[in-house]
């Protein structure tokens, strides 16, 4: 999937910025791709966000929203 693609259906579902486009598509891929095309299009689109300067979380893969991630209280270890 191309960035384009993302942010389209992103402003579709009322969504305001790219990356919180992107953090919607790796969190419903089950449900946008065949089982099998899922590796494929997300590594499309990360090498696409990231060719636009989109950064992403070292620790979870999260599209970084103002420099930091959304997922952190979820996702992150806590104390250690």
């Amino acid at each position: 999937m191309k960035l384009k693609e993302a942010i389209e259906l992103g402003k579709a579902l009322g969504l305001e910025t790219p990356e919180e486009a992107i953090n919607n598509v790796l969190m419903h891929s089950l449900n946008l791709f065949k089982y099998e095309d899922i590796p494929k299009e997300l590594r499309e689109l990360i090498a696409d966000a990231k060719k636009q300067g989109i950064k992403f979380c070292p620790v979870c893969g999260a599209a970084m929203i103002d420099g930091k991630c959304y997922m952190k209280d979820l996702t992150h270890k806590k104390g250690g």
